[in-house]
C-alpha cells in the first residue's frame, strides 16, 4: 500500500472510529508499527488528526473526510490523480468489476482503458487465456504476473496523473488489431448529453477505442450517474452494456431500453 492510500485509510479509519492504537492502525493497513508513527507524526503536523499515547485520534474539529483530506496533502495528488479515484467510491467500482467479469471469454482480445474503475477489474480478472490491451501502467503492472494473458501496452504521450498513455501513437496501435469488447469508465453519464470524460485526450482516445471493438461495456458506479464532464466521448446508444452499482432514474433506464443498451445491476 502506497503512502498516500496508507494515510488516507488512516484518516477514513479514526473518521469511523474516533480513536484506534497503533497496533490497531498497524494491523489495519499490514506495515510496521515504525510506519504508522511515522505517518501519525505527519498526518499530526498537517492537523488531520491529534496523537495520543499509543495511538491517534480524530481532531477536536471534525475529521476531515477523504476529499477534504487530500487539500492537505501534496498537490499533485489531490487534482484528479489515478491514485486518488482509486480510493474514491471504492466499494462501488469494486462490485461494478466483479459483475463485469461474466463477460470475459477465453480466447478474446479486450481492451481496458486507463480508468480506476478498469483496473479493479484487473485485479479481480480469472486466470484466462486473453489478449488484453491497455494504455494503463498501473493495469500493466498488475497484470504482468499473469502467464495465461497476452499483454499489449499501449504508447504515446505519457500522463503522470493519470498514469496512463494518450495521444495518436496509441490510436494508431489500437487500429492493429480485432478487438471484441471494451471495458471502460467515464467521468459521467447524462441522459440527454451521453458519456463524459475526464480530460480532451481520454475522451478522444476513447471514442478511438469504441470504433475499433465489436462490444463496449461501461463501467459505471453511481456516483457518476446523471453527471457530466470534461469532454463529451459520445452518446448512451454507442453502448451494448451499462454496468453499475444503483439505477434509480425510470428515465434513464427507458433511454437505455430505447437504444438497446444492456443493464447490468451490481
Amino acid at each position: 500500500m502506497l503512502p498516500l492510500e496508507r494515510h488516507r485509510l488512516i484518516v477514513e479509519l479514526l473518521g469511523q472510529r474516533g480513536v484506534m492504537r497503533v497496533n490497531e492502525i498497524a494491523q489495519a493497513t499490514r506495515v510496521s508499527r515504525e510506519t504508522i508513527r511515522r505517518d501519525l507524526s505527519e498526518l499530526e503536523r498537517k492537523g488531520i488528526l491529534n496523537r495520543s499515547h499509543g495511538g491517534a485520534l480524530a481532531a477536536e474539529n471534525p475529521l476531515p473526510t477523504t476529499r477534504a483530506a487530500a487539500s492537505a496533502l501534496p498537490v499533485e495528488d489531490s487534482q484528479g490523480s489515478f491514485q486518488q479515484r482509486t480510493l474514491l467510491h471504492s466499494e462501488g467500482k469494486m462490485r461494478v468489476a466483479r459483475k463485469a467479469l461474466q463477460f470475459l471469454q477465453p480466447g478474446k482480445t479486450i481492451v481496458l482503458d486507463g480508468s480506476s474503475t478498469s483496473w479493479f477489474l484487473a485485479r479481480q480478472m480469472p486466470e484466462m487465456a486473453l489478449t488484453v490491451i491497455t494504455p494503463s501502467i498501473r493495469i500493466l503492472q498488475t497484470l504482468m504476473s499473469r502467464r495465461s494473458l497476452h499483454l499489449v501496452g499501449l504508447g504515446g504521450d505519457f500522463s503522470p496523473t493519470e498514469e496512463s498513455f494518450f495521444g495518436e501513437i496509441a490510436s494508431r496501435t489500437l487500429r492493429e488489431y480485432a478487438i471484441d469488447t471494451l471495458f471502460f469508465s467515464c467521468q459521467g453519464l447524462e441522459l440527454d448529453s451521453g458519456l463524459y470524460a475526464g480530460t480532451e485526450a481520454h475522451a478522444a482516445l476513447l471514442k478511438q477505442m469504441m470504433l475499433a471493438a465489436r462490444q463496449t461495456v461501461a463501467l459505471v458506479d453511481g456516483s457518476k450517474l446523471g453527471r457530466t464532464g470534461v469532454a463529451r466521448i459520445g452518446g448512451l446508444g454507442e453502448l451494448d452494456c451499462l454496468v453499475t452499482e444503483k439505477f434509480v432514474d425510470p428515465l434513464l433506464e427507458k433511454e437505455m431500453t430505447w437504444h438497446n443498451v444492456g443493464l447490468q445491476i451490481a
